[in-house]
């Protein structure tokens, strides 16, 4: 019987070269710093689910983008399980080890940076506002970043 490896979801920040990389080799090779529901996220909001946890993975992967001081660009990425060292997770920062080929992309999340606008962080939660793009917009998502 051949055994299925887990899949996570994790998101992965990208830079306009690995936009471009994605987009024109159909992967992204080498490790890959990303974002994960970890036990750390977990127990950060013991009352949350699921999507609860995801989202946060997610938002801390903007503020990666943010932090790094590029425009913010989150890939969401279905990986095997035994891809992903999360050894000595920060949060839900753990590391990808590549490639992760464009099929495994489910969704592009985009910051208002990208879409000419000053990134909304909401006053309620402070929480940064993402557009969502599906995987096959990654050219227009591309040519926001030359934009």
């Amino acid at each position: 019987m051949v055994q299925i490896a887990q899949q996570i979801r994790c998101y992965l920040p990208l830079t306009a070269e690995r936009a471009s990389e994605l987009h024109e080799q159909g992967s992204l090779v080498g490790d890959l710093v990303a974002f994960v529901v970890t036990e750390s996220v977990r127990r950060s909001d013991p009352g949350g689910d699921e999507e609860a946890w995801e989202y946060a993975a997610l938002q801390d992967a903007a503020v990666y983008c943010q932090q790094e001081g590029v425009p913010v660009l989150v890939a969401a990425a279905d990986v095997g399980r035994d891809t992903i060292d999360d050894a000595a997770p920060l949060g839900s920062r753990v590391i990808v080890h590549g490639p992760v080929s464009l099929p495994r992309i489910a969704s592009l999340h985009v910051g208002d940076d990208l879409l000419g606008e000053d990134a909304a962080v909401s006053t309620d939660a402070e929480v940064i506002e993402l557009s969502w793009y599906d995987a096959t917009e990654l050219a227009d998502v591309r040519s926001l970043l030359s934009s």
